[in-house]
């Protein structure tokens, strides 16, 4: 048994510095305590291919070393990151994957910007901390794999300065330079003095009355110096020119913005200047040589949605515009033959916590939530006979709070759970069923006439509300005599033929809301819904056992039918088995509840385990069923995991009835099982049970018919999660989602993590 990789799904975070691209068009970037690396042209429409460890908190800047000169030899094969924890590491590809380097330093305080660069003989690494008020400055000589700090550089004498901006140039000569921006709204410019190596300040450039957080280098091949461009949160673009040494002008002030500029910068072989600003526009700006004027050429962005604008930007080797959003999001542009620019296909994902995740029924893509308030679909795409890759297709629920549980009811169908007291119920529309067959996800179906076409939220609302006409011009809208002045929303019905871009994904992307369900006190924690879609089950935070009632509703008509009384405090998590006769609950009172189903399609309590009989002795985070319904696996903080099942020949005793613990519990010493999960068939004539764990580790057992357990395949955290496992949930059948082959010995396994992480592995058994 082995596996592999099929899907890495995360935004960027939240710094202007946190994503850089190389000269082979591969884009690292900062994925909260992770990096990952993208590139935009695997397979169908790229794919995040590693993802890198070695940060324990938040990296804030991700940079590729680069060089002036072709002799280096791992010209665009290493970066540098930069991390909330304190560390530096300088990560270099061997050909296979990336190995880390720890830049050794006397302190931890946490390292806000990086950079790096290689002379002919020696790379220099440059950093600045957020709480000190020093630059430091690393170098590796010429074949040799360590760091040796070089020089501390402290700007000010009574009072400290932050540093806000960094950036590392070769001027001609193979001269270095250094441009540091502070919170006095100043930049400094050093260089090594000749006769001791010292770095020194030789000018400081004054005119910016805000933050300067954009700096980026060029050399000017037809006056023949070096251009610096400088942007700052009092929304100018500063664009300075280095005669010499000494002497450094300001060569022109570029006023587009209507908020702070995050970043610039320089194209590789024209003068173009590329800015990126919180309002939520991207500029590019050239030289018009008849006037001498820097003009606007081309501006790009976001129009409408539940968007911040621009952290970052830049080109990439092909001239396409790659930059990322307030909440992380990527957007790429190209430019076509009628040199319009269009937006491409990208990578997609949550920017906070990834909650809750559940495949469709089919098992044909994955509905995934988190505390970034967002639900999103995933689904497997493929162009042009091209390797198959995964992208977000749809983007049904933008909230306002927290998001915690999901659970699919039918195929297009899901009720989800927040940080508040009511469920709410979404139901594909026309566009997400027309879109999903036009991408080839599903086969072609009749979609009805009756549904909407799809959804928006009102300005002061949290519901999605339904859409029913293609251009929602208001003389299509419904007539409604109690609110005669419907509001506008951004929603366009629009027939994909490739994957959705963001701006698509937040307007047109979203799902009506066709319910609510009240009668919690507290914030919804748990969803369960039946395999046969006819039963909800609902459970919401509790520090009281009359509010840890288990609520039962009818699908049908959404009526409560019942309240499930057992458990004293939060119930954590709950799975109808797949025959749909059983619900199971766990709970932080430290127990587990079984309900069954009776004739009159009731449920009543059929077992539940003491504090003494639970064999748990911490909080049950977890528990899941086998596909045949035999046995259930309950997991705990304590590191246990324990099978149990139905002894028919056992005398009813005490709370567990009939049921008690098949075998003896699996013991993980220092850790804790927090996520559980069984293979929907049969495997080496076993069942096939994946764990997640608190560090982010994931192992597959198979436990046989004689109930022996054997370790098929442990996942480190490198290739799993970073942080604590969430949820695991395998495929519902046999092979691949949106490969045809029918044959394939394949089991799909998808993670969601508190890092931020959403990930499909292919299970070769």
């Amino acid at each position: 048994m082995d596996y592999k990789v099929a899907y890495i799904s995360s935004n960027c975070n939240q710094t202007p510095t946190a994503a850089d691209c190389n000269e082979n068009n591969i884009i690292a970037y900062g994925a909260f305590n992770a990096i990952l690396i993208y590139d935009p042209n695997w397979g169908s429409g790229g794919k995040v291919i590693d993802s890198l460890m070695g940060h324990t908190k938040r990296v804030n800047s991700v940079r590729w070393i680069r060089s002036c000169t072709d002799l280096v030899k791992n010209k665009s094969q290493e970066l540098v990151s930069g991390s909330s924890d304190g560390s530096i590491k300088v990560w270099t590809f061997n050909g296979t994957s990336y190995s880390p380097l720890t830049v050794n330093h006397d302190d931890n305080l946490g390292v806000n910007l990086v950079d790096g660069y290689y002379t002919a003989r020696e790379l220099i690494i440059c950093s600045a901390a957020i709480e000190d008020t020093t630059i430091r400055i690393w170098i590796r000589k010429e074949n040799s794999a360590e760091l040796c700090l070089m020089e501390n550089i402290k700007f000010g004498t009574t009072v400290s300065s932050l540093c806000v901006g960094l950036r590392i140039w070769a001027a001609p000569e193979n001269r270095l330079l250094i441009a540091c921006a502070l919170d006095d709204s100043t930049v400094r410019l050093l260089h090594q003095t000749s006769s001791e190596n010292k770095w020194v300040t030789f000018a400081t450039l004054t005119g910016h009355e805000d933050w300067v957080q954009g700096l980026d280098f060029t050399f000017d091949k037809g006056s023949g110096y070096t251009m610096l461009a400088t942007s700052s949160q009092d929304n100018l673009i500063r664009i300075w020119r280095l005669h010499n040494e000494t002497d450094v002008t300001l060569d022109a002030i570029l006023a587009g913005h209507e908020g702070w500029v995050y970043s610039v910068h320089w194209h590789s072989e024209e003068m173009l200047l590329l800015s990126a600003s919180i309002d939520k526009t991207l500029v590019i700006w050239h030289l018009d040589k008849s006037s001498g004027l820097w003009l606007e050429k081309v501006r790009l962005g976001e129009v409408g949605g539940n968007t911040l604008g621009f952290y970052g930007a830049f080109f990439n080797p092909l001239g396409h515009v790659v930059a990322y959003s307030y909440h992380g999001a990527f957007h790429i542009w190209s430019k076509n033959e009628l040199d319009h620019w269009q937006p491409l296909p990208t990578v997609g994902g949550h920017s906070r916590e990834v909650s809750d995740l559940a495949w469709e029924p089919k098992g044909m893509f994955v509905y995934s939530l988190g505390t970034d308030q967002t639900t999103r679909i995933h689904a497997p795409w493929q162009r042009d006979n091209r390797a198959v890759t995964w992208h977000e297709i749809g983007r049904p629920q933008i909230h306002g709070y927290d998001l915690n549980t999901l659970a699919v009811i039918s195929r297009y169908k899901f009720a989800s759970g927040a940080d508040e007291k009511v469920i709410r119920i979404f139901e594909g529309p026309e566009t997400f069923l027309q879109n999903i067959q036009s991408l080839g996800i599903i086969e072609k179906e009749e979609v009805s006439s009756f549904i909407p076409k799809g959804a928006s939220v009102p300005s002061l609302g949290l519901s999605n509300k339904a859409v029913f006409s293609e251009d929602n011009l208001e003389d299509t809208l419904p007539i409604d005599k109690k609110n005669p002045y419907p509001e506008e929303s951004h929603f366009k019905m629009e027939i994909l033929t490739e994957p959705p871009t963001e701006e698509n994904l937040l307007q047109n992307t979203l799902w009506p809301e066709i319910q609510k369900l009240y009668g919690h006190g507290y914030e919804i924690y748990s969803l369960a819904a039946s395999s046969d879609g006819k039963y909800l089950a609902s459970a919401c935070k509790s520090t009281k056992p009359q509010h840890a009632s288990i609520f039962i509703w009818n699908t049908a008509n959404w009526q409560q039918v019942q309240q499930l009384a057992s458990h004293n405090l939060t119930v954590v998590q709950m799975q109808f088995s797949p025959n749909a006769c059983h619900l199971l609950s766990v709970s932080r009172d430290r127990r587990w509840s079984l309900f069954s189903r009776t004739s009159d399609n009731q449920f009543e309590l059929k077992a539940n385990c003491s504090k003494r009989s639970s064999i748990h002795t911490r909080i049950i985070w977890t528990c899941a069923w086998t596909h045949d319904s035999k046995y259930f696996a309950t997991g705990s903080r304590d590191g246990k995991m324990v099978l149990w099942h139905q002894n028919s020949g056992k005398q009813p005793q005490d709370d567990l009835g009939c049921y008690e613990n098949a075998m003896d519990p699996l013991e993980f010493p220092n850790q804790s099982v927090t996520a559980l999960a069984f293979a929907p068939c049969n495997v080496s004539d076993g069942y096939l049970c994946a764990v997640g764990f608190e560090s982010g580790t994931i192992n597959l057992f198979i436990i046989d018919k004689q109930l022996a357990v054997c370790q098929m395949l442990h996942i480190p955290q490198s290739m799993a999660h970073h942080l604590t496992v969430r949820k695991l949930a395998f495929r519902p059948e046999l092979g691949r989602a949106g490969h045809q082959c029918s044959k394939e010995v394949v089991l799909q396994l998808a993670s969601a993590g508190a890092d931020t992480l959403l990930r499909i592995f292919d299970i070769l058994l």
